[in-house]
């Protein structure tokens, strides 16, 4: 039976506090992410009583409610059915009101990965997409089933490397939005940063504007330097709407950004940026060396941790200034077991309860880590109510982020880890990389079903 997402989308509403109590909304792949004016009006509780709501989290600056693969659904019937606006559509004075002196601030953390999130997150699937078309070039170059001297091979390549090439174009759209600039403003200057004449100027000696010498970097697939000109750029255009005539600042602010901007993004903000991003890849790069296996135990041990609080978001640019500074990323892989660890204990949990209501919750979770990538289901729905499960997936998971980081396995491009991946998976992360998610399915699985849940554990739940 099809669910009614109309209805799943008035109960959801009434109980975050109504329409008038939402600034805006936004959706990853399995929350939806409100923006409350205030969250103490908020029914947590009855929402997480709410069929069809897995769990109910506040983290990052946001209200999140967990609804699992059919967030988009619960999404689309929010829209259609009430005035709730989309995220960067609610406008100044919906911003306005949400000032409330006796509301609890967000911390600085929580407003970083606010702002992540709301940055990366938009344009994640055509990121996914592009690098799993990367991912299966490598393959089939490497197989010897594609020539990389063939027309065909450079038509697949610009499909997969042109999100990558012009990625400060994608930011400037989704930071822009984020920051309160103008979108459209803030890519007009991306694209300055990656026009050809520009790419052609990459290292050249003694370029000048106005006399003023101009350090040329490579602002291709760069991430750092378009972020903090649309953050320079929201404040910037905040004081020219604010001091020029309306009857002209339509033409003016975008004018004067774009002639301010531009000149110093090039001068100020690209090499400073660009020197931040190479001392904090060198930084991380060697506190991994310093000690390969603690290193990658703890990073893949705490990554569900972080995925259930939603700060794993935080080191999506991190990974992509290293990609950029280094060539290659040597965070993220320590964690390519962990989906497949959570998948199997869920699935463990699944093949031995003979509840058929935990079986109708585990299995769609078990289908939704392997094929999907996405673990949130699994992870509030079945790990964390039994606890052990979770304890376990953590341990074997940082047994495998250990291995990833002893045996340097990195990766040059972003896909999405998941069973269909797994080919473009060993082309890019190697053999290391494969044997992590060997180590993490099977030991999970093992461990799990051995030791982490039996259904006495679900008959002493429901006799409390």
């Amino acid at each position: 039976m099809a669910k009614d997402y109309n209805q799943l989308a008035k109960e959801i509403v009434a109980k975050v506090g109504g329409e008038e109590n939402v600034i805006s909304l936004t959706h990853c792949v399995t929350r939806l992410r409100f923006k409350l004016k205030d969250e103490a009006k908020a029914d947590t509780d009855g929402l997480s009583k709410t069929k069809g709501v897995i769990k109910v989290l506040q983290a990052g600056g946001q209200y999140q409610v967990v609804i699992g693969n059919d967030v988009a659904d619960a999404y689309n019937a929010i829209l259609s059915t009430t005035n709730i606006k989309a995220a960067g559509e609610e406008g100044v004075s919906a911003v306005k009101s949400a000032a409330n002196p006796g509301k609890k601030k967000s911390v600085l953390g929580d407003t970083f990965v606010g702002i992540v999130s709301g940055i990366f997150m938009p344009f994640m699937g055509a990121f996914t997409a592009a690098g799993l078309i990367k991912g299966f070039l490598v393959l089939f170059t490497t197989l010897g089933v594609l020539d990389k001297e063939a027309t065909t091979y450079t038509i697949l390549y610009a499909a997969g490397d042109g999100v990558f090439y012009f990625l400060p174009v994608f930011l400037a759209y989704t930071a822009g939005k984020t920051f309160g600039a103008k979108p459209f403003v803030s890519m007009a200057i991306a694209c300055a940063l990656v026009y050809p004449n520009i790419v052609a100027l990459n290292g050249a000696e003694g370029v000048t504007f106005l006399g003023l010498p101009v350090q040329m970097i490579s602002y291709t697939s760069s991430v750092l330097p378009i972020i903090a000109i649309c953050f320079v750029q929201a404040q910037l255009e905040k004081v020219l709407y604010k001091y020029i005539p309306k009857i002209v600042s339509g033409m003016l602010v975008p004018l004067i950004a774009v002639l301010v901007l531009v000149p110093v993004g090039f001068l100020v903000i690209g090499p400073v940026t660009n020197l931040v991003g190479n001392i904090l890849a060198s930084i991380i790069t060697s506190l991994i060396n310093l000690c390969p296996p603690i290193a990658g135990f703890l990073m893949a041990a705490l990554w569900p941790v972080m995925i259930i609080f939603g700060v794993h978001w935080a080191f999506i640019p991190v990974a992509l200034n290293n990609m950029m500074t280094l060539g290659y990323d040597n965070i993220l892989p320590l964690t390519v077991g962990c989906n497949f660890g959570i998948a199997a204990a869920t699935l463990a949990v699944f093949l031995k309860t003979r509840n058929n209501e935990l079986k109708e919750n585990a299995g769609p979770s078990v289908i939704s880590a392997l094929i999907g990538g996405v673990t949130e289901p699994a992870v509030y729905g079945v790990l964390l109510r039994f606890k052990k499960p979770m304890v376990i997936v953590c341990l074997v998971n940082g047994i495998g982020g250990a291995i990833c980081a002893t045996f340097h396995v990195v990766r040059d491009t972003q896909i999405s880890v998941n069973l269909l991946t797994m080919p473009a998976i060993y082309a890019v992360y190697g053999p290391w990389g494969i044997v992590a998610i060997v180590l993490s399915f099977v030991g999970s699985f093992i461990l799990t079903w051995l030791f982490g849940f039996s259904d006495k554990i679900l008959e002493q739940e429901n006799a409390q």
